[in-house]
Order: structure tokens, then sequence, then C-alpha cells
């Protein structure tokens, strides 16, 4: 199965900044699932092309794609956890992490191009992406994501999420989740990326503006808190500290005793 851009933005609809970018059925394009990053390596050909022209930017997706293939992903449930698509997408920008590196490239401006494959991806007239976002504000995707933090609370897999379900209070947000255990981070952690991780959290930002999902998030695990404290209500504008202050983000770390 190959799975093109339009089903990419309706995958990350259904988790929008919590659970599978992609929609959670994806495998590793080396073990037989199919070419099914080609979307992202087009949006990724797109900005190497704007920084370092059409020439170096074939060359340089080409040792991503190396770096993202040589990366050995650890089972968290294959296409039964949602949370699958997510590790696979950022296992492929960790591969370009890893191919930039060497050429000199710092971890800021590579933080700065994954937000900006995002951005391309989402590169669709807004009304249609709000309208798909909208789907993801009834009993039934609620009842979805309940599901997945029951699962996840059972700790199967070691490399996998942990998350818990919040409810509404009906006023200040629709629903919520709380992360306390994030695949990304522990996957980044094992190949030396820490400082990779915050960056890669930055993406929820585009999906929820992107969505209109009205995300509001002010901790993470990646920058040191003791959750990911993700909250929603639809239609109101995104928030994702440490992007309030625009670009470059200004990362924190609650360890340190900063509010």
């Amino acid at each position: 199965m190959k799975i093109n851009r339009r089903q990419f933005l309706k995958g990350s609809a259904v988790a929008a900044g919590l659970v599978a970018v992609g929609g959670g059925a994806l495998y590793l394009r080396s073990k037989g699932g199919g070419d099914l990053l080609d979307d992202i390596a087009e949006a990724t050909g797109k900005v190497y092309a704007a920084r370092f022209g059409k020439d170096s930017a074939a060359a340089l997706l080409e040792e991503t794609w190396q770096a993202y293939e040589d990366i050995e992903l650890p089972y968290i449930g294959g296409e039964q956890n949602l949370n699958t698509g997510n590790l696979t997408y950022a296992a492929y920008m960790l591969g370009m992490y890893k191919a930039l590196k060497p050429h000199g490239h710092e971890i800021e401006e590579v933080g700065r191009m994954i937000y900006e494959i995002y951005e391309t991806l989402a590169d669709y007239p807004q009304w249609l992406l709000s309208l798909i976002g909208r789907f993801k504000y009834n009993r039934s995707y609620e009842m979805t994501l309940q599901e997945e933090a029951a699962r996840s609370q059972k700790r199967q897999y070691p490399e996998d999420w942990v998350l818990t379900y919040i409810e509404g209070d009906g006023e200040n947000f629709d629903y919520g989740i709380d992360i306390t255990e994030c695949g990304i981070c522990k996957l980044y952690h094992a190949q030396d990326a820490d400082a990779l991780t915050p960056y890669m959290c930055l993406s929820d930002e585009v999906i929820s503006r992107a969505f209109n999902r009205g995300l509001v998030r002010y901790h993470t695990l990646a920058e040191g808190g003791n959750k990911c404290d993700f909250r929603y209500k639809r239609g109101r504008e995104t928030f994702i500290y440490p992007l309030r202050d625009g670009w470059p983000p200004k990362f924190r770390n609650l360890e340190r005793g900063l509010k």
C-alpha cells in the first residue's frame, strides 16, 4: 500500500499531535511495506532545494534515506499500535539529522527544516484541513483515545508510549492527553540524539494549526517536564510553548525550576 499526501494529512488528523502521524498502519520502507514515506521525502526534497540548491538536495536526500534505513526501530505492536506511524516518521527525521550533521548543519537548522517539512505537507486549503479536523471532536474519536490510553498503560512494549486520557472540563478544553513516556524520546535517547527531540515536538504546532485543533501545551518530556500536557479545544488558537515567542524556540528545562 502506498500512502499519498492526502492520506498523510488524514492520518495526521486522526492523531493531530498525539498518536500516529500517518495513521498507524505504517511499516519501515526497508521491511516490505512499500515506499510509504514518498510524500515526506518529496517535501524534504523541496526544503533541501530551497536551502542548498537542486543538485545538493538530491545528494542529501539520498543520504537521508540511507541514514533512515540504517536505524533499527523497536517493535511496539505494528499496525495495532497507532503510534507505530509516529515512530516511523520520527525515525525518518532522525535519519535526516544523521545525514546533515556530518555536513556541519547545526541542530537548530535541522529543527527548522523539520518544521518546514511539516508545513510543506500541510500545504492544502485551510477550509479543507479545518473540515477534516472537525472529525476529531466526537464521542467515537474520544473513545478511541481512551482505548489507546488504556492499552498503553499495560506497558507491553518497553519502547512504547504511555499516556492517560483526560476528560474535558466543558470550558477550557474538550479533551486532553498526558504523555508520561514517549517513544520518540526513547528512540532519540538510544541514538544519542536527545537534542533533536524538542524540535520534533514542534511539529504538533503545525498539525494543530493546520487542522484548527486548538492545541494548548505548556510542558513536554523532551524539555524536562514530567509529562506532555496536550489539551484540545476546537477552534481556538494553537499555543505551544516555546513557540509563543516565534522562531527560534526558546527551550527550557522544567527540572531546573522554570515555570
